[in-house]
């Protein structure tokens, strides 16, 4: 576990959160994977949601790995944009 200091209130955080909380931060930054929730249970993340390419698939992938999961279990749905 590892504290937190948010504002002037400091918390407990354990890893799961410290990762959760990384990539909504990483994701949000990257309009392509914006749309991505995360959960995080036993080092494992969870990815869900719509993304337009196999690169942010792997994309999304990598940043989970590199914020510290120990595995990603992948269900994002791949869409394309529709043709004007």
């Amino acid at each position: 576990m590892q504290l937190v200091h948010e504002g002037y209130i400091a918390r407990e955080a354990n890893q799961d959160e410290i990762i959760a909380e990384t990539l909504v931060e990483w994701f949000n930054r990257r309009p392509s994977l914006r749309d991505v929730t995360v959960s995080v249970t036993g080092g494992v993340a969870l990815l869900r949601g719509f993304i337009v390419s196999n690169r942010d698939r792997t994309l999304a992938i990598e940043l989970a790995l590199d914020a510290g999961a120990d595995e990603v279990q992948d269900e994002l749905m791949l869409t394309w944009p529709l043709a004007a």
